[in-house]
């Protein structure tokens, strides 16, 4: 799409609120895998200015983008009264005329929030402090929902890490094998049926009543939190499309893929990928500092969340990569099939680390931590 059409379709989606102005600049945000997301300098009749994002919500993604919205509301309306001011919380969508956080326009969902000034988001860090201001952010998002009933939440992408589901879809895909790709890729098929046991170990927990349910953001990437750009303090969790009811560890295990990864996630040189324990522990005590109501067994698979999740993330890139590259955005040929070695080789690593990381996590709870139940840790020993 050229500026001008671009231009013309922001101010119709702009003509559903009050805001009345010219779009003085667009930039398009090009980082994220999913939606289409602008970011508007709004120049108003006054002649002050607004900073806005605007974003087009992927309705392939998402088959019910007013459920998606709804789940955000609710939220913000549960939070708003719990954040002190200087407290992280979550971003808002401001209400278009007829009071939705969203309009609906040609048959596609869009969306705008107020940029968040002074802020900063992080997709390479090494620095020790962002990745505890991640894990804290993340963390103090488990603590602030954790009380939210499990009912007013649509499931908005069912079984979305039902980590057994998806191993099954990758098996189904291979076999379907729409694009001939499935010849080329068998040593990592070989893989995912090797550690399909501890990969779902998670969903049999679950089955058996022993992990509670939680409000989960599930796309921990710390990219998704807005810090202040001179204190690196949290500000606000963004990218809220896929909160719904899941499990703590899942969150927990998102982030330490993207967070302790020495490299990319779509690295090409696997020589360069694996689990950076600094990381993982400087993230982990941000973490436990904030979220203060884990139970035991909650605790227990912490680690071995970011095992299911990096294995469960990978399978997802490589059933993409089968299906022709639908989901999500590629930059190359063959993108998807490196982001899927990527995430193998990482899930590798994290394995051959993972009783290291359950000690971690047992050293960053805060002291008077009250653990609920007795399971061991998983180990894989």
């Amino acid at each position: 799409m050229d500026r001008d059409t671009c231009t013309i379709l922001l101010h119709k989606v702009l003509s559903f609120y009050d805001l009345p102005g010219e779009i003085e600049n667009v930039r398009q945000c090009t980082n994220g895998h999913i939606n289409c997301t602008y970011h508007v300098n709004l120049k108003k009749p006054d002649g002050t200015k607004d900073q806005l994002i605007i974003q087009k919500i992927n309705s392939y993604v998402f088959k019910d983008p007013a459920k998606v919205m709804e789940n955000i509301a609710t939220i913000e309306e549960h939070v708003k009264n719990k954040i002190s001011h200087g407290e992280c919380g979550i971003i808002s969508f401001l209400r278009s005329k007829d009071g939705k956080n969203y309009i609906e326009l040609d048959g596609e969902y869009w969306r705008i929030c107020p940029y968040v000034p002074d802020s900063v988001a992080f997709d390479t860090v090494e620095d020790s402090e962002v990745l505890y201001s991640a894990g804290y952010a993340f963390g103090k998002f488990q603590e602030l929902l954790s009380d939210i009933p499990m009912d007013k939440l649509h499931i908005t992408i069912p079984d979305f890490h039902n980590t057994r589901k998806r191993l099954d879809d990758l098996v189904k895909m291979a076999e379907l094998d729409p694009h001939g790709r499935a010849k080329d890729v068998q040593e990592e098929l070989a893989f995912f049926a090797k550690y399909r046991d501890l990969a779902t170990k998670i969903c049999d927990m679950h089955d058996k009543g022993e992990l509670p349910l939680r409000v989960t953001h599930n796309d921990t990437k710390y990219n998704n939190i807005l810090m202040h750009r001179e204190t690196l303090e949290p500000l606000c969790v963004i990218d809220l499309d896929t909160v719904m009811p899941g499990f703590s560890m899942h969150d927990f295990g998102d982030a330490i893929r993207f967070a302790a990864n020495t490299a990319p996630e779509d690295e090409t040189d696997l020589s360069k990928v694996s689990l950076n324990l600094e990381h993982f522990r400087q993230f982990a005590r941000g973490y436990m500092a904030a979220s203060k109501n884990l139970t035991k067994n909650e605790i227990d698979t912490m680690a071995l969340g970011a095992v299911t999740m990096t294995i469960e993330v990978a399978s997802r890139f490589l059933l993409d990569h089968i299906n022709g590259d639908k989901y999500f955005k590629i930059h190359r040929d063959n993108h998807n099939l490196d982001r899927a070695r990527c995430q193998i080789r990482l899930a590798e690593d994290m394995i051959a680390k993972l009783d290291e990381m359950n000690r971690i996590i047992y050293d960053s709870l805060p002291v008077n931590c009250d653990l609920q139940s007795e399971a061991a840790p998983v180990s894989t020993m």
